[in-house]
C-alpha cells in the first residue's frame, strides 16, 4: 500500500521551476534536399533511359569495335555493353588479322558497320562471318608432319590465296586468318619437296561448324 502524498512543511522549498526551451530554429534545408533529391533521381532516370548497345564477338580472333569514333577490342566470343546517347549511332568493326613470320597480315580483311539514327532500349549487334558481301570461313590448321607446312586456302580457285605463312611441325589448329568460302573451297598445304595435299569442297562443312573448320595434314596425305 502506498502512503498518501504528505504535504510539504511550511518554508521548505517546493520544486524548481524549469524554463521552457527555447524553440529550435529551422535550418532552412528541407527545400534545399528535396531538390537535390528529385535532380538525383532525375539523373538515375535518364542513365538508366539511356540506350545500350551490346555487342558480341562471334569469329574466333578479336574484333576492334569503334563506336562515334572511340576504339576498343573485344575478344573473341565475348559481349561487351556500352552506353550510348539517342543520336545518330556508327558502329564499326573489323577482325584484328594474325601476322605472319615477317609481320604481313593473314587472310582477308573482314569487316561490317551500322547506323542507327535514334537509338532506343538496347541496340544488339554481332559481328559474324556472314556478311552482306558473301561469307567467309577460319581453317584452323594442324601439321601431323615432320616438315614445315605453306598453306594456301581456295587453290585452285578464283579466290585463291596463300596465306604468306609456314606452319611448323607439330603445331595443332592454328589460325591463319579468315578467307572467302565457297562451296567448293578448299585448304592446300604444300611441303619444301612441292608435293601438296588439299582439303576440297569444304563449304557444307564449313556452314555447319559456324564457319570454323579444323584441317590435319599427315605425311601420308602428300603426292
Amino acid at each position: 500500500m502506498t502512503a498518501p502524498a504528505q504535504p510539504s512543511p511550511p518554508g521548505a522549498a517546493g520544486p524548481a521551476a524549469v524554463s521552457a526551451p527555447a524553440a529550435r530554429r529551422g535550418c532552412g534545408c528541407g527545400p534545399l534536399f528535396g531538390a537535390a533529391a528529385v535532380a538525383a533521381l532525375a539523373a538515375a532516370g535518364y542513365f538508366l533511359a539511356q540506350p545500350t548497345f551490346e555487342f558480341s564477338n562471334g569469329l574466333v580472333a578479336p574484333v576492334r569495335l569503334v563506336i562515334n569514333n572511340a576504339a576498343r577490342v573485344v575478344p573473341p566470343g565475348k559481349t561487351t555493353r556500352i552506353r550510348i546517347g539517342r543520336k545518330l549511332l556508327v558502329a564499326e568493326w573489323e577482325l584484328e588479322r594474325p601476322l605472319s613470320a615477317d609481320r604481313q597480315p593473314m587472310g582477308e580483311s573482314v569487316r561490317g558497320s551500322w547506323v542507327v539514327p535514334n537509338p532506343r532500349g538496347t541496340v544488339t549487334r554481332t559481328a559474324g562471318a556472314r556478311l552482306d558481301i558473301g561469307d567467309y570461313f577460319a581453317p584452323l590448321v594442324t601439321n601431323g608432319t615432320d616438315r614445315l607446312l605453306r598453306i594456301t586456302v581456295n587453290a585452285g580457285l578464283d579466290g585463291a590465296r596463300d596465306c604468306g605463312c609456314a606452319v611448323r611441325p607439330g603445331a595443332r589448329r592454328v589460325f591463319l586468318g579468315y578467307y572467302r568460302l565457297y562451296r567448293n573451297s578448299t585448304v592446300q598445304a604444300t611441303d619444301p619437296g612441292g608435293r601438296t595435299a588439299t582439303f576440297r569442297d569444304l563449304g557444307p562443312e564449313a556452314q555447319a561448324r559456324k564457319w570454323v573448320v579444323g584441317v590435319r595434314f599427315a605425311s601420308g596425305d602428300f603426292r
